[in-house]
């Protein structure tokens, strides 16, 4: 039962869990899942995503 190929999965899944959390709190801005820069500019000059959204 202490198989650490075991835990990789649930580590994984507490991340995603802690990052929506984090975003939802409005802590960490969201993120385009194609290229991971934000959709939206926290200060000037920052990059923001420019893929095309359907």
């Amino acid at each position: 039962m202490n198989d650490p190929a075991l835990a990789i999965p649930y580590l994984v899944l507490w991340i995603a869990m802690m990052r929506a959390l984090l975003v939802r709190a409005q802590i960490l801005p969201a993120t385009c899942n194609r290229c991971g820069r934000p959709y939206e500019r926290r200060e000037l000059g920052e990059t923001v995503c420019s893929c095309e959204r359907a």
